[in-house]
């Protein structure tokens, strides 16, 4: 039998950074910080998820998401 899997919870996950010289990365952090918002009429805890996983892949930083 193999060893259990263990998942990472994804809103244990730290904050997406940005980078700071892209236009698009910006753009998206806006998103993810109004519907990551619970006040926000944006507010969507998934979208947030998405957002953030978008932020961090957009410039091929996976390894930096699965820390």
């Amino acid at each position: 039998m193999s060893d259990p899997v263990e998942l990472l919870d994804p809103l244990a996950v730290s904050d997406p950074q940005p980078n700071p010289d892209c236009d698009v990365c910006g753009a998206l952090f806006k998103q993810w910080q109004a519907a990551k918002e619970p006040k926000s009429p944006l507010h969507n805890p998934s979208r947030a998820l998405d957002l953030a996983v978008e932020i961090r892949r957009h410039h091929g930083s996976v390894r930096e998401a699965r820390r």
